[in-house]
């Protein structure tokens, strides 16, 4: 039996074993219309369509590892953490003064950088057009308080 199998055998177990405890979550109340067991049930769906993926990968589907080094050297693989912690840190600081949007644009660019991109405004592009939406996903359609640009009354 091939790893892949193993793995698909494992995350199918899971799936079982998150779908076993859905009759047991209360569908009565929840959060901006949402049932409390919609959360549980995609994550269920979510671990069985990986499960399946993993076990109908074909066998002659082989990851081979590039020769190239891919070790960095230590003070190398320090900054690239510390751009890491440090967008972390700064995200979870600005959050409330400049906003969810702003705040997860710095993060993601900080992340960017820490795995090694040199073009931070094509991350920023790149970053604000992930973190608009996802604000108006919680924002206008889940109804979730979060402030565009605290500062400006947003």
């Amino acid at each position: 039996m091939r790893s892949n199998q193993w793995v698909g055998l494992a995350v199918g177990a899971l799936a079982l074993f998150f779908g076993a405890g859905l009759p047991y979550v209360d569908s009565q109340g929840g959060y901006a219309g949402l049932s409390p067991r919609f959360l549980p049930t995609l994550v269920t769906i979510g671990l069985a369509i990986c499960s399946l993926v993993l076990l109908a990968r074909p066998a002659s589907v082989q990851v081979q590892a590039d020769d190239a080094p891919t070790t960095l050297e230590p003070a190398r693989r320090f900054r690239r953490l510390a751009w890491l912690v440090g967008g972390l840190v700064a995200h979870l600081l600005l959050i409330g003064t400049v906003g969810f949007v702003l705040a997860s644009c710095l993060l993601l660019v900080c992340v960017a950088r820490g795995f090694g991109s040199r073009r931070p405004w094509r991350d920023a592009g790149i970053a604000l057009a992930i973190a608009f939406p996802m604000w108006l996903l919680f924002a206008k359609v889940l109804q979730v308080g979060l402030k565009l640009f605290p500062l400006a009354g947003f």
